[in-house]
């Protein structure tokens, strides 16, 4: 009998708790549903608001609205304005009448390209006296007009959501406990689910106090989300090119660093969440995900599930991570952390499994998913991680030359291939039939950025701290090491690999003797990626030697990603010694080992959350129009030659002789009509940065326009002398684009079908043995 029939057999519907919850729950769902079919509003506010701003205004708020009457929702802020100057303004809104927090948004800068604002604002309580402000600079001149009030569905998406998430949760707990109690669920699982749960509260601890911690690549990050939501509000899936990004050109950074996790966020974002929480929930996601792999790839490879928690302890909260994924919010690194353990189970069962099992068929299967996963969240870890298995498999060559063993191999490589597709092709194809600026920074060079070997074991942090600041040695370092207690953990093994004491607790079993040189291999593999990490490692001379090296250097930007793996193989070596000991009836070093493992979490991990939420500043980022749109960290996915300082909000500009009008834009897309009545050929530059994929038709004829490089890099129309008619320009991906997510798509749903078909024939195996 497989679970879902034994949760049917509980017969929720009959027991009056479910019944009950129910009622509460779908009561205000089918309010939420009700609102939503109802029509939107729209309140038009004309004349006599207009305001001119003068050298007086400087500093202070304006009220250029007053007296707006409104209901709890979510509405869209349209006011009319004219400006001369960029972002020397910005629009807000205010009302001291609602409780603290009642009134929710950051408001918008206002541009000269722009001539309305459109920021969204989260009202809770009924209220009177809203106002528009205005925080003019005292620059430029600027007159604001007409307003505009938007009613958006998004506040009862919001509860539909909340409420439904809630009765899932209130249902989900019942079935454990009926299910507990009528099948009695194995205490392992439960102290497994224990250990996740607890595990992942600690990491996530940041993320439930109300605002979004801030770090260097917070904003990148934010704007990657919100380049998901647009993308999909515009029409594209997948998403390739972020709409607003670079003050609505577009960019391709979704091409070269794959999105796909992020659809989880900017789902929330289309449902109406702010983005603070959007982002926050993405976080606790990911914790609880770590948690969770990592606890049961460890688990598995030392047969333990108590090493297994304390092993997912160790890596969750480990220094590194932490420093990524919190203090940095490195959020792409930090997501391709949790799949390092797949990895490394992937590759321990493949070397060290009994290639004669019937089981051995699905070894590829943890590294599939481990390399896909970090395909689809940060393509610089699958450098170092390409580096990693290719170690490996340079110690274990004589099994990989075994014939099972290499199909297996393979098999892992071609699923992951085809799972990855649909990313990889576009990306080789940008990468390497566009000249963008990320091929051409071979010469920055990273061995200055290396750590000093004190960094390896440090594990408090300091407020104000510069990670690269190493003029003065450590003296304004923050931690960014794997931490006292996997150097502990090193230390103890490498004692009992010199002493001898592993000849004696290997014996003559080939599988314990393979699977003693896999650990002996993850801790070789652990110092080297520990010592590459440092700034004595000679980074600066293996880039001199090739432009190839050079590149592949340059590119990794900072010799501490080295320590992600680094971590993941001292997690396994710290385990191991932990089952060494308990293997080998050594209870004491075993315990004593153990507390170590958890004072170290403990006192690190939570000096490093009490610190971060006491010192570290952070955002209360509501809405994405106040983050404004032209911050693009390094550049690296812009066309080379393209001046990003010169990107503003601008209208088309017509070459000599054409005319246009009707001109609109929506997304990526644009509508005009336009003539040409010069004596040759003309053109039109659009506020859209050109990449390849663009394409321009005539709409009367359907003939294709010619398109090229503008000022700057934008999209360039030809057009021929005597044309007149409608226009259209607009992104399509190539053919072969959407080949590759066919592919993507058939290999998916095949491993779909594959896993269905093993449960079923665990299933008939399990009828078997319980009738036999």
């Amino acid at each position: 009998m497989n679970i879902l029939h034994k949760v049917y057999e509980l017969k929720l519907w009959k027991r009056k708790l479910f019944c009950v919850t129910s009622v509460i729950f779908f009561i205000p769902i089918l309010f939420c549903i009700i609102r939503i079919a109802a029509p939107s509003r729209v309140w038009e506010y004309v004349g006599e608001g207009g305001y001119r701003f003068t050298e007086a205004d400087s500093g202070t708020d304006v009220v250029v609205w007053d007296g707006i009457s409104l209901t709890p929702g979510v509405y869209r802020i349209e006011l009319a304005y004219d400006t001369d100057l960029d972002a020397a303004a910005l629009c807000n809104v205010a009302d001291g009448t609602v409780f603290y927090k009642g009134l929710c948004s950051n408001g918008e800068h206002m541009y000269s390209g722009l001539h309305r604002t459109g920021f969204h604002i989260w009202l809770y309580e009924s209220t009177e006296n809203l106002q528009v402000v205005v925080s003019y600079g005292g620059k430029g001149n600027l007159v604001t007009g007409d307003l505009r009030v938007v009613e958006t569905k998004q506040l009862w998406t919001m509860l539909l959501t909340i409420m439904a998430f809630g009765w899932s949760m209130a249902s989900a707990a019942q079935i454990f406990l009926y299910y507990d109690k009528c099948y009695s669920i194995d205490v392992g699982k439960k102290q497994a689910f224990f250990w996740v749960a607890a595990i992942s509260f600690i990491a996530s601890v940041p993320y439930l106090c109300g605002y979004t911690i801030t770090g260097a690549d917070l904003t990148y990050h934010l704007q990657r989300i919100e380049g998901v939501k647009d993308g999909l509000l515009g029409g594209q899936f997948p998403v390739r090119l972020e709409p607003k990004w670079m003050y609505g050109h577009g960019y391709a950074d979704a091409i070269f660093y794959c999105n796909i996790l992020l659809y989880v966020p900017a789902l929330l974002r289309l449902l109406g969440f702010p983005i603070w929480f959007s982002y926050n929930v993405y976080c606790i996601v990911i914790n609880i995900a770590t948690a969770g792999i990592s606890y049961y790839c460890f688990g598995k490879m030392s047969g333990s599930r108590h090493i297994g928690a304390v092993s997912s302890a160790l890596y969750t909260l480990s220094i590194i991570r932490l420093y990524k994924f919190v203090s940095a919010t490195a959020t792409g690194e930090g997501t391709a952390l949790t799949f390092l353990p797949l990895v490394l189970y992937g590759l321990f069962r493949i070397f060290t499994q009994n290639y004669e099992e019937k089981e051995y068929k699905t070894a590829w299967a943890p590294l599939m998913a481990g390399v896909s996963g970090l395909i689809q969240s940060h393509v610089l870890t699958c450098e170092i991680t390409v580096a990693v298995v290719l170690l490996f498999c340079l110690i274990f060559i004589r099994r990989i030359l075994h014939p099972r063993v290499f199909f297996v191999l393979l098999k892992g490589a071609l699923v992951t291939l085809g799972v990855c597709l649909w990313f990889l092709v576009p990306f080789l194809d940008y990468f390497l039939t566009q000249n963008v600026h990320i091929r051409n920074v071979s010469a920055r060079t990273i061995q200055e950025r290396g750590l000093y070997p004190a960094h390896l074991p440090f594990q408090f942090w300091r407020t104000d701290a510069n990670p690269f600041d190493m003029e003065n040695g450590m003296q304004y370092s923050n931690a960014m090491g794997v931490g006292l207690v996997l150097c502990i953990g090193l230390g103890i093994f490498l004692i009992l690999w010199f002493s001898g004491k592993f000849r004696k607790a290997e014996g003559k079993n080939f599988s314990e003797k393979i699977f003693f040189l896999f650990v002996k291999t993850a801790c070789v593999v652990g110092i080297l990626l520990l010592y590459m990490s440092l700034n004595i490692f000679p980074w600066d001379r293996i880039q001199a030697m090739h432009p190839i090296a050079a590149s592949l250097v340059s590119s990794l930007q900072f010799p501490n990603r080295m320590l992600g793996w680094g971590t993941a193989c001292l997690v396994l070596v710290f385990g191991f010694c932990l089952w060494y000991f308990k293997s080998q009836r050594r209870e004491k070093y075993y315990v004593m080992l153990g507390c170590v493992a958890i004072f170290g979490v403990m006192t690190s991990g939570m000096y490093l959350l009490d610190f971060v939420n006491g010192n570290q500043s952070y955002y209360e980022l509501y809405n994405e129009e106040s983050m404004g749109s032209g911050y693009i960290s390094g550049a690296e996915y812009l066309m080379e030659g393209t001046d990003e300082s010169q990107v503003t909000y601008r209208d088309a500009t017509a070459g000599p002789g054409v005319e246009i009008r009707e001109y609109q834009k929506k997304s990526l897309e644009v509508t005009l009509w336009c003539s040409n009545e010069w004596e040759t050929e003309s053109y039109i530059d659009f506020p859209i940065l050109l990449y390849k994929g663009y394409k321009a038709v005539c709409t009367d004829t359907g003939e294709e326009m010619p398109v090229c490089p503008g000022e700057n890099n934008v999209v360039r129309v030809l057009i021929p002398k005597g044309f007149e008619g409608e226009m259209m320009v607009r992104f399509v991906s190539p053919v072969y684009w959407r080949v590759s997510e066919l592919i993507s798509l058939l290999t998916m749903a095949s491993l779909a079908v594959m896993w269905r078909n093993m449960r079923n024939e665990r299933r008939k195996m399990d009828a078997k043995r319980e009738m036999g």
